[in-house]
């Protein structure tokens, strides 16, 4: 799918044509229901004119087989259009998840997750329309059209004329009032989009807004955001609403015009009552596509509107993979390094997180990061992982510099486990292996050892036990240590841990404390701290403050020449 810079009708013709052989095929199935179509009002004029003459039979039989054939053809028709619109959508969804999982990360801190779901399940539902209800139904009612215009042509001109006055003034007003639809589709997406994103802001949070007694100004919020997307699908209605009667009203206005002067012609002679029930008849042939084509072109802009928002993720470049293969060191050097995360408008002044930071986190050996809230400790280890850059200076892997790295191989000598320990809905294994998925059942229980998880898990369904969603079944303790597992499974010779006993009680602390001396064994651990007792025993502590670096030592070190870190150890408060 084409970006939001190129126009969203362009992009419509693109996703089309890569399945021209289908549609052609389509069409050419819609022309010859035409033709089968434009037929019947000519058998008909023969079997009124035959009618008391001679036989009628084999003209009533060959309308039989006309409607049949018409009717076989718009079946195989419809299928083929829903099965090619299907695939369209399966393919726009899975190129939408490869660049979904592939943004960089200031992508994701600029989007709600919401509202990007919305943007894979219902905007692209909304491109369906364009195929089985859009431009190749389109393609068929205007060859209809034009057919039954010339065999009307050939029965009265005079009448032909007044009924093209009325479509030509019908359709005009139609294609202009259609842009609005195309806005409001947009906006209505959008608006899903925030209710989305709120509603799974507020489920993420349930417990904690439960414990507040929250939920009725929750729902409140929600239910402003509900109310903004029933307020544009009211506008959609409401232009919908005054584009399908017009073409009622185009039908019925020509069909009173017809009948009215068909009726004074036959009665002066000038035309029969066969040629009129023909020209009926070929009316309602340009009437019906008509309504089609309306359809088609209100279908076509709300793909249109769903197509932009689509496009607007695709501008969004994804996380670059150019770059050489980080070899597997253990050192990691910051040279001067500066960084200020992007704001979401160009106007807003960034504000520098770190400021000038240069220290040697040494291969081997257990470097702690310390500092006041705020002071850019988590930011550190995202720049290590690659999350971001740096905005100046240089960032060393070994004696490789990481910007001319591979983001992929970095993560491949650099295992991370988050403040918050993500895990995943699903099995015990699904989760330790995630990134190293030919793990055996022995190595998972081997890394279950390793942090203390073994009797946890083997007290249920062994490795096949089912999580809940985000791992709410386990303690705040346990997370940590199977996002711990998962990470000795993978097998880095760096690990961070972000604050890996900042939500447990003492017991649980210990239990953690004990597998990070397990796997720091023969790895680079840098360790964010919240708790003295995490940081005692690091070879190295790196103290900041505000962005920059006021001490690095050992503990016993620092608690004599750093006045900060004195403070917060004998606080508690290191984190």
């Amino acid at each position: 799918m084409a970006s939001s810079t190129v126009s969203p009708f362009r992009t419509l013709l693109s996703m089309l044509a890569h399945h021209k052989g289908v549609l052609t095929v389509a069409v050419v199935m819609s022309l010859v229901g035409s033709a089968l179509g434009l037929v019947q009002p000519l058998v008909v004029n023969q079997i009124i004119s035959t009618i008391g003459d001679g036989p009628v039979a084999a003209l009533v039989w060959l309308l039989v087989g006309l409607l049949m054939g018409s009717s076989v053809l718009s079946a195989l028709r419809s299928y083929l259009l829903t099965r090619t619109a299907e695939t369209a959508v399966l393919a726009t969804r899975h190129r939408l998840i490869a660049r979904l999982l592939r943004l960089p990360i200031p992508a994701y801190d600029r989007h709600r997750t919401g509202d990007l779901v919305t943007r894979l399940g219902s905007d692209t539902t909304l491109i369906r329309s364009a195929f089985n209800g859009g431009l190749v139904e389109a393609i068929g009612g205007v060859a209809t059209m034009a057919g039954a215009i010339v065999l009307m042509a050939l029965v009265d001109v005079f009448m032909l004329g007044i009924v093209l006055a009325v479509v030509v003034v019908t359709l005009v007003a139609v294609v202009g009032t259609s842009t609005l639809i195309q806005r409001y589709t947009k906006k209505a997406q959008e608006a899903v989009g925030d209710l989305g994103a709120g509603m799974d802001r507020a489920l993420v949070a349930v417990r904690t807004i439960r414990a507040a007694g929250a939920q009725d100004r929750v729902e409140t919020g929600l239910r402003a955001d509900a109310d903004t997307a029933w307020l544009q699908g009211v506008r959609i209605a409401r232009v919908a609403a005054l584009i399908f009667p017009a073409a009622g009203l185009a039908m019925q206005g020509s069909f009173l015009a017809v009948l009215g002067i068909g009726g004074a012609r036959v009665a002066a002679g000038t035309i029969s009552v066969a040629d009129l029930v023909t020209f009926v008849l070929y009316l309602f042939m340009v009437s019906m596509p008509l309504g089609s084509i309306f359809g088609a072109v209100t279908t076509i802009r709300q793909a249109m509107g769903a197509i932009e928002r689509i496009g607007q993720i695709f501008d969004i470049e994804p996380e670059s993979t150019e770059g050489q293969a980080a070899e597997p060191a253990h050192s990691i050097t910051f040279d001067d390094v500066s960084f200020a995360y992007e704001t979401a408008s160009e106007d807003q002044e960034t504000r520098p997180v770190l400021r000038d930071i240069s220290v040697d986190i040494r291969a081997g050996e257990k470097t702690a990061i310390v500092g006041p809230s705020g002071s850019g400790k988590s930011t550190m280890l995202a720049l290590i992982e690659r999350f971001y850059d740096p905005t100046s200076g240089r960032l060393l892997l070994g004696d490789q510099d990481m910007s001319e790295l591979t983001r992929a191989s970095v993560r491949q000598v650099v295992g991370y486990v988050e403040q918050e320990a993500a895990v995943l809905a699903g099995t015990v294994r699904e989760n330790l292996t995630l990134g190293a998925p030919e793990t055996s059942d022995e190595r998972c229980w081997w890394a279950l050892d390793q942090v203390n998880l073994r009797e946890r898990v083997a007290g249920t369904d062994g490795l096949d036990t089912v999580l809940g969603d985000r791992g709410l079944t386990l303690s705040g303790g346990q997370r940590q240590r199977l996002a711990l597992a998962r990470m000795l499974l993978m097998d880095t010779p760096i690990l961070l841990l972000d604050e890996p006993t900042s939500a447990v009680d003492s017991q649980n602390e210990q239990l953690i404390l004990d597998a990070i001396d397990a796997s720091a064994e023969g790895r680079t651990l840098v360790v964010v701290a919240h708790r003295l007792s995490t940081v005692t025993d690091a070879d190295q502590i790196i103290v900041l403050d505000a962005g920059r670096v006021v001490a690095t030592g050992t503990h016993a070190e620092l608690l004599e020449s750093s006045p900060l870190y004195r403070n917060l150890a004998s606080r508690q408060l290191l984190g």
